[in-house]
């Protein structure tokens, strides 16, 4: 009977600390919205101010060194780099939460060949909402958050996704 009634109680515990926590969760970021502004390390050590982006196109992707599609679309992202590299489009990686040599012997596996930002404790991921990786966002010049891809992205995405951006629609894909 007591055991009963402690699966009983235990049960209820769990029941109300899901429906807790699941209405804590934040929503997605609002498309249309300012994009959080933010100040990280760059892997080189230097501080990289997400202020000094302004009057540039962003694409801003959050990904890890464990993250298989991450992996694969990195050098997706080196070749959209290259090709945008006299517009002023920046791409922007923002590792979730390593530690600065887990990432540091990945790009030398896998070289990066723009900026490799450490969020070490997770915090701008928080302010971005991050809840799978990879997840990449498409920012206007004037700081506007106009697109979200879930998931691995491609050069072409990534080109038909900075058309978009020009027609200033948000839209969010997955």
């Amino acid at each position: 009977m007591v055991s009963k009634f402690l699966l009983m109680s235990r049960l209820t515990i769990v029941i109300f600390f899901s429906f807790f926590l699941s209405g804590m969760s934040s929503p997605p970021l609002r498309l249309g919205g300012p994009a959080p502004s933010f100040e990280l390390e760059i892997l080189s050590g230097e501080i990289f101010k997400s202020s000094d982006l302004k009057n540039k196109a962003v694409i801003l992707n959050f990904w890890a060194t464990w993250c298989v599609p991450c992996i694969k679309e990195m050098p997706e992202l080196n070749k959209a780099h290259a090709s945008f590299k006299e517009n002023d489009v920046e791409i922007i990686a923002i590792n979730f939460a390593e530690t600065r040599s887990k990432v540091d012997k990945f790009v030398s596996k896998h070289p990066i060949n723009f900026p490799v930002l450490l969020d070490k404790y997770g915090n701008v991921s928080q302010d971005y909402r991050v809840r799978n990786l990879p997840v990449t966002y498409f920012i206007s010049p004037d700081g506007i958050i106009m697109d979200t891809v879930f998931g691995g992205i491609t050069q072409q995405l990534i080109k038909k996704k900075l058309k978009q951006l020009d027609q200033a629609t948000p839209t969010q894909e997955q």
